[in-house]
């Protein structure tokens, strides 16, 4: 192999994109959009590529169908143009995914190689950054807005500047896409680790990776990313012992979730769980706006309000029922979205939708159950990391969040890659080659 060659430079770009999604998680749809492009061209030059497992194809068969029914219902949704062009989106990023897939798993070994490397070390490289930025105050992020004062000047309500220019406080709104990001690349950025030829790489990857996970469970702000960080691992953890109870019980959670997740959330308001100190204000508040979401569901049950049309469909709901508008800690109980995938699916695209996100779970994690029994606890524990980071953060439209998850699908392809390379052809080395 060639240094600088075309398989070098394929790891330096994987690594890039990557790198620049975790300092930047706003530009991981432009990054995916570039990868659709690339690998499109790719595909379409490489005639009769094999396909792929059939449960995967159906999985993202069952996504593109999903997200043409979000498109559907532009015809009654109160935000037209935000339903049909959100999941325009995500079938992009889609596609950019399953291109991507192909790719990974038809390169020559040298390509498979420098993909992986390059993923890891951005990972890496992630990591490292995160720890300082979560230990220092975002000391790199505030140093590079006081020298660039052009960076901040749209951010107002999330920086605070003193008089001499210098910003001496930045919001946690960017840290925590980063976390979420990290928190996504745990369970691909071990298995790299692990299967590196290097020891002393290794040794320093996992150190890295896992102290980095640590950090964000011990010093981070993103309570979501650390429930689902500790999530992964006790799936993980339990799959190891048990793996076909832990897939049943992932299975079986996936499904309760789509179906009890109204009922869920106004059982815990009537709880009274929005009230209790002992929850963190977030959660709290998170209380309120699902049992919202939940009511409001159930006046329009079938079709739903429509894709991403929850912030306008809200407000109108709010000026109609101002007694609400302020209940439990002087909370709003009306939010932009609903901090939950599953509600957020039922109240927007109503049951079918709901049945069809339930359909996306159900053939993914029959996928992992075709996979390779010592492959499968990272595949479920990914699985779980992306479910419980769905369940109380971002909304499932927002166009960063899916290419976010898109690139860690790609990623977590390269890590099954390299270790079915590092099987096939034991005590190679550094040199994919020899």
């Amino acid at each position: 192999m060639h240094l600088f060659g075309k398989a070098w430079w394929t790891g330096i770009a994987t690594g890039t994109i990557l790198t620049l999604m975790v300092i930047a998680p706003r530009l991981a749809t432009a990054a995916m959009l570039l990868v659709l492009l690339v690998a499109g061209i790719e595909h379409a030059m490489r005639k009769g590529l094999p396909r792929q497992p059939a449960t995967l194809e159906i999985t993202f068969v069952m996504i593109i169908v999903f997200a043409g029914w979000a498109m559907l219902s532009a015809a009654w949704s109160p935000a037209y143009w935000h339903s049909l062009l959100k999941p325009v989106f995500m079938i992009l990023i889609t596609l950019a995914t399953w291109f991507a897939l192909r790719t990974v798993s038809t390169a020559t070994r040298p390509f498979a190689h420098y993909f992986g490397e390059g993923a890891l070390t951005s990972i890496i490289v992630g990591y490292l950054l995160v720890t300082f930025e979560i230990l220092t105050d975002q000391l790199i992020t505030r140093t590079v807005m006081s020298a660039l004062p052009a960076s901040h000047e749209n951010l107002a309500k999330h920086v605070r500047v003193d008089e001499d220019g210098t910003v001496t406080r930045v919001t946690n709104a960017n840290l925590n896409r980063r976390m979420a990001i990290l928190t996504w690349m745990l369970w691909p950025g071990i298995m790299l680790a692990i299967h590196d030829p290097s020891r002393i790489r290794r040794a320093i990857a996992l150190t890295v990776v896992i102290g980095g996970a640590g950090v964000i469970l011990a010093y981070g702000s993103h309570q979501s990313s650390q429930i689902a960080i500790l999530g992964g691992a006790l799936v993980y953890a339990l799959a190891s012992f048990n793996l076909a109870a832990m897939r049943n019980f992932v299975t079986g959670a996936w499904i309760l979730a789509l179906v009890l997740s109204i009922p869920l959330a106004m059982g815990l308001y009537k709880a009274d769980l929005h009230n209790a100190d002992w929850l963190f204000k977030s959660a709290r508040h998170r209380v309120l706006i699902w049992s919202t979401t939940a009511e409001e569901t159930l006046k329009s049950p079938i079709l739903g309000v429509g894709a991403d049309a929850t912030r306008t469909a809200m407000h109108a709901a709010m000026k109609k029922d101002r007694g609400h508008q302020e209940i439990g800690h002087g909370m709003a109980s009306y939010a932009n979205h609903p901090h939950n995938a599953y509600l957020q699916v039922w109240y927007e695209l109503g049951v079918i939708g709901a049945t069809l996100f339930l359909a996306i779970g159900w053939f993914a994690l029959r996928a992992i159950s075709r996979m390779q029994p010592v492959l499968q606890p990272s595949a479920l524990a990914f699985v779980v990391t992306t479910s419980l980071l769905i369940a109380f953060s971002y909304s499932i439209w927002q166009t960063w969040f899916i290419g976010a998850l898109g690139f860690a699908v790609v990623v977590f392809a390269i890590a099954i890659r390299k270790r079915a390379d590092q099987l096939a052809h034991p005590g190679t080395n550094e040199d994919p080659e020899t």
